[in-house]
């Protein structure tokens, strides 16, 4: 899972960055690329993240309206990006970040899906491999900065509605692909805030959906059938899933039920219910696993939103995922709600 990074994180190479970051100004090919570490922005698990220019603007996708999942009307040039330096001890940890960033290319033209520009990979002298991911820089941080900044007010239906809205047409092209791609981390972590082009305010922010360390290929609607079969997929899912997140199907993998993109759909409904209520619907009084599977859940009175939001979260936390409606579904019905065109 990628660490998440913002617009107002600590400077690198000084105070606030921990030991081994790269210092401003180091210059560094990412394939044919030249990029300067401006300052240091965050880490998680074996990666830092460093805000960077480029020695010549990158093209990137926008948005010609506000409307969730806005097809792309053109592309900007930017030197302004973000990049992951990565380091793993083997091949087989190498591989899995080059089946992330495979993913990531397939998915790169789209305006709510976190840009991929260029990736390039190095051994190293005393054994494993550097890896180096160049990708957009969402300067509005992430969505659980503006959640917290929003405590007290919280998110209106609008924003809400905004929000899950471009989260869904980013996974919409994912669904749509042929074999279908399943994100399985769908969280607020893992949604990004651009804002506005500064030539058109008018656009609104953009929200993006990042982090495909998690992301499969549904080359298969067959079930586990042998338990060691059954013991992978469980030891699978451990690995690349948010527990609190997790379908029912995910939860119980021993009743050896199928695990498509409706599991997708089931996260994208418990990150609806958290965008509203800042918690997940299996949270409260330690209902956990066995609420999941009984898909137990309720509607707190406050923040008051509208019984078509209700209504639309309550039809992705199906308990049975053929009862789930598909992610183009949700998509078109978030549009009627905010009366905008598909």
């Amino acid at each position: 899972m990628s660490p998440p990074y913002g617009g107002n994180s600590p400077a690198g190479g000084g105070q606030g960055a921990p030991p081994g970051t790269l210092a401003p100004g180091t210059q560094i090919m990412v394939g044919p690329i030249v990029v300067t570490v401006q300052k240091y922005l965050s880490q998680g698990g074996f990666a830092h993240v460093y805000l960077v220019t480029t020695d010549k603007p990158v093209p990137m996708p926008v948005s010609a309206t506000s409307a969730p999942g806005a097809t792309q009307s053109t592309t900007k040039g930017e030197t302004l990006h973000v990049l992951k330096r990565m380091a793993v001890p083997d091949k087989e940890s190498l591989a899995s970040v080059r089946s992330e960033v495979e993913i990531h290319k397939q998915l790169r033209s789209h305006p709510n899906i976190v840009h991929f520009i260029e990736a390039s990979a190095t051994a190293l002298r005393g054994g494993g491999y550097e890896i180096f991911i160049l990708m957009e820089y969402c300067a509005g941080g992430g969505i659980i900065d503006l959640m917290n900044a929003r405590l007290r007010t919280r998110l209106s239906e609008a924003e809400v509605l905004k929000i899950f809205g471009d989260v869904a047409a980013g996974l919409s092209v994912m669904h749509n692909l042929n074999p279908p791609l399943m994100h399985r981390d769908l969280k607020v972590e893992n949604i990004l805030l651009s804002p506005p082009p500064r030539s058109n305010p008018g656009v609104g922010p953009t929200y993006k959906l990042c982090d495909f360390g998690s992301s499969k290929a549904l080359t298969s609607r067959t079930p586990a059938q042998t338990l060691d079969e059954v013991k992978l997929v469980e030891a699978d899912l451990n690995k690349h899933t948010t527990l609190q997140y997790r379908a029912p199907e995910m939860v119980d993998v021993y009743q050896r039920r199928v695990i498509d993109e409706k599991a997708d759909i089931w996260a994208m409904g418990v990150l609806l219910y958290k965008l509203c209520y800042y918690t997940t619907p299996f949270e409260e009084n330690g209902g956990g696993p066995l609420a999941i599977l009984n898909a137990r859940y309720r509607f707190p009175h406050m923040p008051p939103y509208s019984q078509r939001l209700k209504d639309l979260i309550a039809s992705m936390l199906q308990e049975q995922s053929s009862s789930r409606p598909s992610i183009d579904e949700i998509l078109l019905r978030v549009h009627r709600m905010l009366g905008t065109q598909p």
